[in-house]
């Protein structure tokens, strides 16, 4: 999903929270614009992506490559299950689960013990870097939709956020 998908989707998610906002009928009109405009400021904020966790982070590039779409495959992605704070995702071949640590006050994460089945497939060694930047990440930071994993200020690995279950 492209960036304008996410900000159609987070202007359409302001305009129906607007909608159900309750008006009160003793209140002047103006007041109930400002009500409504700062209604709409908080809800565009609290929708768009600032969390790590349950969200469909699509892979995009990998230590400063971006990722070749397989209009044959799966694209390769990650989520940050908050249950057991589990890692589950695809690496463009196989599967992947593992564990993660999170500080989200500093903006840690480590990933722990990540596995994948053992398919082979034409894009093997693209999951091979995708795995080894992951065994590297100390970090993150989250910027507009876009997630960045990185070891010391450098980025290793760069997601989108598709969707947020």
């Amino acid at each position: 999903m492209s960036r304008l998908s996410i900000v159609l989707s987070t202007l359409m998610s302001s305009i129906i929270i607007l909608g159900c906002t309750p008006s009160t009928p003793n209140s002047p009109s103006i007041s109930a614009e400002t009500n409504q405009t700062k209604s709409a400021d908080n809800a565009s904020e609290t929708t768009a992506v600032q969390r790590v966790q349950e969200v469909y982070w699509k892979l995009i590039g990998v230590e400063g490559k971006a990722v070749m779409e397989d209009p044959n495959g799966r694209e390769a992605y990650i989520i940050l299950k908050l249950e057991d704070n589990r890692l589950q995702g695809f690496g463009g071949c196989n599967i992947l689960l593992g564990s993660y640590e999170l500080n989200e006050s500093d903006h840690t994460v480590h990933f722990l013990r990540v596995a994948s089945t053992m398919m082979a497939c034409s894009r093997i060694a693209d999951e091979s870097e995708f795995l080894k930047a992951l065994e590297k990440v100390d970090h993150y930071k989250i910027d507009e939709g876009v997630l960045l994993l990185q070891k010391a200020d450098k980025t290793v690995a760069t997601f989108e956020a598709s969707y947020q279950p």
